[in-house]
C-alpha cells in the first residue's frame, strides 16, 4: 500500500510539473518555465522520508532533488519520452492499478462486503468469454 500512495505522490508530482500555477502560490524554485510551488515541496517533503532529519539541510537536499527531478522530467519530455508506447502502458497500467486501489478502498471504508461487491457487479454487467481460447 505504501509503494501505491509513493507511486501515486510521485505521479502527482509530475502532473504538478507541466500545469499552469496559480498567481497568488509562493514559487520556492523555478526550473525553466515551471515552478515549485510551497504547497507541492511542502507535501512532497512532509511525505519523504527527509522529513525525520535535520530540517535545514534535509530541506535543501529534498529541495535539490525536487529541481533535479524536474530537469530531467523536462529533458525525458524534450526527448518525446512522453510519448512513447511502453511509457504510455506503464502510465495506463498505473492508472488502473491506482483506480482499482481507491475503488476498493473506498468500498472497504463503507463497511461493504468486497466478495458481495464483486458479485453484483459481475451481475449487472454483460460478461462474454471465449472459451476457446480457454482449451
Amino acid at each position: 500500500m505504501n509503494r501505491i500512495l509513493s507511486c501515486l505522490s510521485l505521479v502527482v508530482f509530475i502532473c504538478g510539473c507541466f500545469t499552469p500555477m496559480a498567481q497568488k502560490e509562493k514559487v520556492v524554485a523555478k526550473v525553466d518555465n515551471y515552478s515549485i510551488t510551497q504547497e507541492e515541496f511542502d507535501e512532497a517533503y512532509a511525505n519523504s522520508p527527509h522529513s525525520t532529519v535535520s530540517p535545514i539541510q534535509s530541506r535543501q537536499d529534498f529541495l535539490n532533488n525536487m529541481i533535479n527531478q524536474k530537469l530531467i522530467l523536462l529533458d525525458a519530455q524534450a526527448h518525446g519520452l512522453d510519448k512513447n508506447k511502453e511509457f504510455l502502458k506503464m502510465v495506463e497500467n498505473f492508472w488502473q492499478q491506482s483506480l482499482l486501489t481507491m475503488a476498493l478502498k473506498e468500498e472497504n471504508n463503507e463497511g461493504v462486503n468486497l466478495d458481495q461487491w464483486v458479485t453484483s457487479l459481475r451481475q449487472k454487467s454483460k460478461i462474454t468469454i471465449n472459451q476457446e481460447y480457454l482449451q
